[in-house]
């Protein structure tokens, strides 16, 4: 680096002490410019990738939103979906879960179905909660009340559900996984949904119908999902 040049000379002149100019070499300069540069590069670098994932995180937020939509919209539109609905709010009204524990008839067999394809549809929008394909904000301030008053309604009957009989082995096993995701979010929406484990109710005195058949090879089926209908 080139040694500055001091003005000595020109200070001791009382004449030019007010006009004094101390110049500093080109070369110097140059190298404060690098300096300057080099230090800014990396604060440049961190403010672009923080603005870049900012951006998409409001590109996923977005996208979750319009497929929470997209779901409600198309699901509720759905005659399925609706029978389903009928059925449920029946039940829930009667509060008469419990007697499509074993069903006689062909009606209360499609009724089986229609309630557990209802509490399915809840389970998998919780799914989808849970891993962040569905928005959790939008979708709570649209189904907080009508989801935590829905797992109350059926929380009888999923109990019920989760216990299963081993004919082999003459012993019941309680499933958990059945529901849970269901259950996970509406105990965290509200202090008033129902809580439920094995402890809950003990096993039932004796098989009564199909839900109480054990899955295959002791295993629990699929979260949320019932084979025996």
């Amino acid at each position: 680096m080139t040694d500055f040049t001091w003005c000595s000379d020109v200070l001791l002149n009382p004449e030019t002490a007010q006009t004094i100019v101390c110049a500093v070499p080109v070369s110097d300069t140059l190298d404060y410019w690098r300096l300057g540069l080099g230090l800014l590069s990396p604060i440049v670098l961190v403010i672009g990738v923080y603005v870049a994932l900012r951006n998409i995180g409001a590109a996923k937020e977005t996208a979750r939103r319009k497929a929470t939509l997209d779901m409600i919209e198309k699901v509720e539109s759905m005659p399925h979906y609706r029978a389903m609905h009928e059925t449920f709010a029946y039940h829930r009204r009667l509060d008469s879960f419990l007697r499509l524990i074993d069903p006689q008839e062909t009606k209360d067999r499609e009724e089986r179905t229609n309630v557990h394809d209802y509490l399915n549809h809840y389970e998998l929008v919780s799914i989808g909660i849970k891993n962040e394909i569905l928005d959790e904000d939008f979708y709570k301030s649209w189904m907080k009340g009508p989801f935590v008053r829905d797992w109350n309604a059926a929380a009888k009957f999923v109990q019920r559900e989760r216990w299963k009989y081993d004919a082999d082995t003459k012993t019941w096993t309680y499933h958990e996984q059945l529901f849970e995701h269901f259950q996970s979010i509406a105990v965290a929406w509200s202090e008033e949904a129902k809580r439920l484990d094995k402890n809950t109710s003990g096993p039932p005195k004796k098989p009564e119908g199909p839900g109480d058949e054990a899955y295959p090879d002791g295993e629990a089926q699929p979260r949320g999902r019932s084979s025996n209908k």
